[in-house]
C-alpha cells in the first residue's frame, strides 16, 4: 500500500506542472488590439481600460487626436463617469458691496477633495456643456474650452431684429457637436463644433409660439432672422413664468425646458433639426408656489449621457420629490418618489466630518434649492441653509460629496463644469486616473 500511494502521487503533480506550462504559452491579445476593442464599446469602458497600466495611456495619447476623437462619442456613453465632473462654477453677482462680479471654480478633481477658487472668465456663465461654456461679456458671447484653452468670439444679436420678448426674456442654450470630425472641420477657433440657440416663448389669447435664433459658425457665423413655430396644446392667455431660468436639459437632440402660464405648468420639448415642438402638462400633484424661493423645480434626465427621458425634480421643503415622463407617451406620471431628504444629507455631512447649518439663522429649517444637473455625468448640485451644498448622483441615489464656502453667497448662479472626454484622455500621462 505504501508502495502504491507513493506511484500514485506524483502523476497529478505533473500533470498539474504541465498545466501551468500551457497557460503560461497561451497567447495573450496585442494591447493595440485590446484598446481598439475597448474603443469601439463605449468612452466609459475606453477610460476603465486606460487606467489599468501607463503603457496603455501612452498608446492613447500617441493616437491621431482625429481617430481619437471620432471614437469618443459622447452621446453613446450612459454611464455615470465622475472625473468628467470637474466641477462647479458659481458667479456672484453685483450687489451694493461689489464693484465687480467674481467666478468661483469647486474643483472635483482637486486632490484635497472641493477646493474653491476664483478663476477669471471675465464673463457670466450662461450655459455649459460638453465641457464647452457659454460666456456672456461686455460686448460679445464668447464659447471657450478651459481644458485647452481655445474660446471664439461670438457676437450678440443684433438687437433690432429680435421683438421685445425674446430681447428681454430670451434664454441662451448651448449645443455641442459629437467631435466626429475632430475638430479639423471645425470653422471656430475652439476646434469644435457648436450652436446657440436664443429662445423665448410668447403667450397671448391669440398666440402661442416659440420664438427661436439661432447661431452656428459652421453655417455662416452669424445669427439667423428670428423664426416661429406654434406651438400645439399649450393652454392660457399669460405666461407667469418663462422657460425655467435657463436650465434647459438637452436628451438626445432634444431641447426640453419649463414654463408656466396662467392655465398651468408645462413641460416644452424642440427637436433641434426638426424644428417642432411638443408641449405636456405636468401632473396636478407638482407643487406650484408663487414664491419663487419655495419650490425651485430643475428638468433631468432618468439616466446620465444622451439617452433616457426627461425627469422632473422640485425641492418641495426638506426633501426632493421626483416626477418621471413615460418615453412612449410623453405623459408624466401623477404621483412622484422621494429622491433625497436633508436627514438622510445632514447624516452624509456628519459623516465626512462637516458642520451643520446654524440653528440661529432663518435658513434653520433646511430647505433644499437645486442649482444645475449635468447631463454626461448624472449629478446633481443641492443648496442647503446659504452655504452648504451637496452633489447627488441620481442614478444611484446616493449624495457623493459636500462643500460650503460662504464667499459663494445667496443667489448666486451656478452651472455644471464637464470635460470633454477627448480633452480629458490625453491627460492620462499628467493626471492620475
Amino acid at each position: 500500500m505504501p508502495g502504491g500511494g507513493g506511484g500514485v502521487v506524483p502523476r497529478p503533480r505533473a500533470q498539474g506542472r504541465g498545466r501551468r506550462r500551457r497557460q503560461k504559452q497561451t497567447p495573450s491579445l496585442p494591447l493595440d488590439v485590446v484598446l481598439a476593442i475597448a474603443a469601439r464599446t463605449d468612452a466609459a469602458t475606453l477610460v476603465r481600460c486606460a487606467a489599468t497600466c501607463a503603457e496603455a495611456r501612452r498608446r492613447l495619447v500617441d493616437d491621431d487626436p482625429s481617430n481619437l476623437r471620432r471614437r469618443l462619442r459622447l452621446r453613446h456613453t450612459d454611464r455615470f463617469v465622475l472625473p468628467l465632473l470637474r466641477g462647479d462654477l458659481a458667479h456672484v453677482n453685483d450687489d451694493s458691496y461689489r464693484r465687480k462680479s467674481d467666478t468661483y471654480l469647486v474643483d472635483a478633481a482637486a486632490a484635497d477633495g472641493c477646493k474653491v477658487r476664483r478663476v477669471t472668465t471675465g464673463g457670466r456663465p450662461l450655459s455649459s456643456r460638453d465641457g464647452l461654456l457659454l460666456l456672456r461679456m461686455d460686448k460679445e458671447l464668447r464659447v471657450c474650452d478651459p481644458a485647452t484653452g481655445r474660446s471664439h468670439a461670438v457676437p450678440l444679436p443684433p438687437p433690432e431684429t429680435l421683438p421685445d420678448s425674446v430681447k428681454f426674456n430670451g434664454k441662451y442654450v448651448l449645443l455641442v457637436g459629437d467631435g466626429e470630425d475632430g475638430g479639423g472641420g471645425s470653422s471656430n477657433s475652439t476646434g469644435r463644433s457648436f450652436q446657440i440657440l436664443l429662445a423665448c416663448l410668447e403667450v397671448s389669447p391669440h398666440r402661442r409660439y416659440l420664438q427661436l435664433v439661432t447661431f452656428s459658425p459652421e453655417r455662416g457665423g452669424a445669427w439667423s432672422p428670428c423664426g416661429e413655430i406654434r406651438i400645439p396644446n399649450l393652454q392660457g392667455s399669460k405666461m407667469k413664468r418663462g422657460l425655467g431660468r435657463g436650465r434647459a436639459v438637452v436628451i438626445g437632440g432634444a431641447v426640453h425646458w419649463l414654463c408656466l402660464t396662467d392655465a398651468g405648468h408645462y413641460s416644452v420639448k424642440l427637436h433641434v433639426k426638426t424644428a417642432q415642438v411638443a408641449v405636456a402638462a405636468l401632473p396636478e400633484s407638482v407643487p406650484i408656489s408663487p414664491y419663487r424661493w419655495r419650490h425651485e423645480r430643475l428638468l433631468a434626465a432618468s439616466s446620465a449621457g444622451s439617452g433616457g427621458s426627461p425627469v422632473l425634480l422640485v425641492a418641495d421643503g426638506n426633501r426632493v420629490l421626483c416626477w418621471a415622463q413615460a418615453k412612449q407617451t410623453a405623459k408624466w406620471k401623477p404621483q412622484p418618489r422621494v429622491v433625497v431628504d436633508t436627514e438622510t444629507m445632514l447624516r452624509f455631512l456628519d459623516g465626512a466630518g462637516g458642520t451643520r447649518p446654524s440653528t440661529s439663522m432663518w435658513s434653520t429649517t433646511h430647505q433644499l434649492e437645486l442649482e444645475w444637473f449635468a447631463e454626461r455625468s448624472g449629478a446633481v448640485l443641492i443648496r442647503m441653509a446659504d452655504y452648504h451644498f451637496f452633489w447627488l448622483d441620481l442614478q444611484s441615489m446616493e449624495i457623493i460629496r459636500w462643500y460650503s464656502d460662504t464667499r459663494i453667497s445667496y443667489g448666486s448662479k451656478h452651472c455644471p463644469y464637464e470635460m470633454s472626454l477627448s480633452d480629458w484622455v490625453p491627460t492620462f500621462n499628467s493626471t492620475a486616473v
